[in-house]
């Protein structure tokens, strides 16, 4: 039996944001050894790869050349088929199973074969910003939004290494690995002043406005002037703990050696095509902090590159622009300090939001009454309805196909995550699960018209 939303018991919590952090002072390292997202600097130093002379950007922070400066941005415009992966890269010298920032070819690979990958030191943003996200985030932790999905993989089902919660426009949901999160809205409609979740979405429109200036400053010839979309309208954020306070065993990242996994090999999915994804990272460490024990993993899929093992620095981004997620995979290497991770996306939205699933119902009550018509229970002398002439299997299959999927992909979905992920969205999405389920009984007394 489908339980239903008004059995829930509301639990509203409010608490007062913490205070801000501390400035961030200037260091001297914050461009050295990453995927620099700024105008180009520094002498260019050409090396032998694969066979043939190629021209690698040997700027202080390192990594991919720009294409061509001032590309309009067109989050509308996408490839009408996929663009072939990025060349290959065969190291010169012998590089061992992955390389680093540190190693003598990394710029010249990530220049060929992780086109479209980038990392902000985080002087990029604005030193409010960091403080203000640092205490969103604690917050969110403190009032227990943070948790654990169980996703289905292959035939087994098992919970999440890290804990996480997904905040975005209202109405939103992100659909993956055949479990549907739903977003917490951070419209201020939705939010009270001093929410975290505008904190959040402040963030976003800071990651929105970065994401912008990177697809028209660095483009990719094999996309050409395409640029996909970065307005991100969800951000699934993750908590992630070091090994020692894990209370889920992690794996070890098997392929390359590169220790343990707090996320497995993956490429995102659920996502317009294109589309960049941009993730802020932040560790307990402060703005200030040294710690680089987390990394970000990457790998082509072509057999021959070298993975990528990036150390991050709190407070920093990386972007994986336009095409990158179609081409390679990523994983993140557990740390030593507590972690939170923004990732922000363009999330699909043709069958993955309330305004859809409920246009979805009214289309279906619709039906319901030519169906009584046609059951002989319409009342005497009154009109037939304007669609009783429709074939009835038509009424019959909108009303099943809409009854199925408002309970196996919304009701059901809703309430398998646990009364702590109720509790979590208690407001927004109980009333709307709530609407959903009443719009499903109405459906379901539909089917009792045939009963007889």
């Amino acid at each position: 039996k489908t339980p239903h939303a008004g059995s829930l018991s509301r639990i509203r919590r409010g608490r007062n944001a913490d205070a801000m952090g501390k400035k961030h002072k200037s260091r001297p390292d914050d461009r050295a050894r990453v995927v620099n997202a700024g105008h180009s600097g520094g002498k260019v130093k050409k090396k032998k790869a694969n066979g043939a002379t190629m021209k690698a950007s040997r700027r202080k922070g390192g990594g991919a050349s720009a294409n061509g400066d001032g590309r309009p941005y067109d989050p509308t415009r996408t490839l009408s088929k996929p663009a072939p992966p990025p060349p290959s890269y065969t190291p010169s010298v012998p590089t061992g199973a992955y390389i680093t920032p540190e190693h003598d070819e990394y710029d010249a690979c990530v220049a060929r074969s992780y086109v479209g990958f980038r990392v902000d030191p985080p002087r990029v943003l604005p030193d409010e910003l960091h403080a203000e996200v640092a205490a969103a985030f604690k917050t969110m932790a403190k009032r227990g939004l943070f948790t654990r999905d169980v996703l289905a993989a292959g035939k087994t089902v098992s919970p999440t290494f890290v804990s996480r919660t997904l905040v975005g426009e209202r109405g939103m949901t992100y659909h993956y690995q055949k479990l549907r999160i739903f977003a917490s809205p951070w419209s201020d409609e939705d939010t009270p002043e001093g929410s975290p979740l505008r904190v959040v979405r402040k963030l976003n429109d800071a990651m929105k406005a970065r994401s912008r200036a990177l697809l028209t400053r660095h483009g990719d010839p094999r996309v050409g002037d395409v640029t996909g979309s970065c307005e991100f309208n969800v951000t699934l954020i993750n908590l992630m703990e070091p090994e020692r306070k894990e209370s889920v065993a992690l794996k070890d990242e098997g392929q390359f050696g590169m220790g343990k996994a707090s996320v497995s090999w993956h490429s995102d999915s659920s996502l317009r095509d294109t589309s960049t994804v941009a993730v802020y990272h932040q560790t307990s460490g402060g703005i200030d902090g040294d710690d680089t024990s987390w990394h970000v993993a990457l790998k082509c899929l072509d057999g021959v590159t070298p993975a990528l093992r990036v150390p991050l620095r709190s407070h920093s981004a990386y972007y994986m622009m336009r095409d990158f997620n179609l081409h390679h995979h990523h994983a993140v290497l557990n740390g030593d300090t507590r972690r939170f991770s923004s990732t922000h996306r363009v999330a699909v939205t043709a069958r993955d939001t309330f305004d859809y699933v409920k246009a979805r119902c009214e289309r279906a009550l619709a039906v319901l009454p030519s169906l009584k018509w046609r059951a002989g229970k319409w009342p005497r002398g009154r009109k037939p309805p304007r669609d009783a002439n429709e074939p009835l299997s038509n009424a019959v299959r909108t009303l099943g196909e809409t009854h199925r999927e408002v309970e196996f992909q919304w009701i059901r979905m809703f309430w398998l995550q646990g009364t702590r992920h109720a509790s979590a969205h208690d407001g927004y999405w109980t009333r709307r699960i709530e609407e959903l389920t009443q719009a499903w009984d109405v459906m379901e007394l539909g089917f009792f018209f045939f009963a007889v």
